[in-house]
């Protein structure tokens, strides 16, 4: 179940992020760590960042269960990239594709089962939760 708190959490470090002009994917995807870790908690799941995978890849993140399973990865991108060429270039050298979430915090995709599964309306990085700019 969706956290609004967290949501809220999220979008407004989007907006100070935006403020200070910063815009690259090692400063903002914090802001979307901790809303994953906030949404995974209540499942008692772990975000483990930069988790070496058995592949040698390493996601931005992997949510881990009590039994130490990994149960999704999450993989973010700058807002200066274009995501749809990102996820395909992430794919080729073998990133994970089960229950994993590419994002650059306009967007996010999520791939289930090897393909897409959904996504997320695109949303300006500078477009704050209350949809003022």
């Amino acid at each position: 179940m969706a956290d609004p708190k967290a949501i809220a959490t999220y979008y407004d470090s989007l907006a100070a992020f935006r403020h200070q002009d910063v815009t690259n994917e090692l400063a903002v995807r914090a802001a979307f760590a901790e809303l994953l870790t906030a949404h995974a908690r209540p499942q008692k799941w772990t975000l483990v960042q930069e988790q070496k995978l058995l592949n040698r890849r390493r996601p931005d993140g992997t949510l881990m269960d009590a039994f130490r399973l990994p149960r999704g990865y999450w993989e973010a991108k700058d807002t200066h990239d274009d995501l749809d060429v990102e996820i395909q270039r992430k794919i080729r050298v073998g990133y994970p594709q089960t229950n994993t979430i590419f994002e650059d915090s306009r967007r996010a995709v999520l791939y289930q089962n090897n393909r897409p599964a959904g996504q997320s309306p695109e949303r300006s990085c500078v477009t704050s939760r209350t949809g003022a700019a």
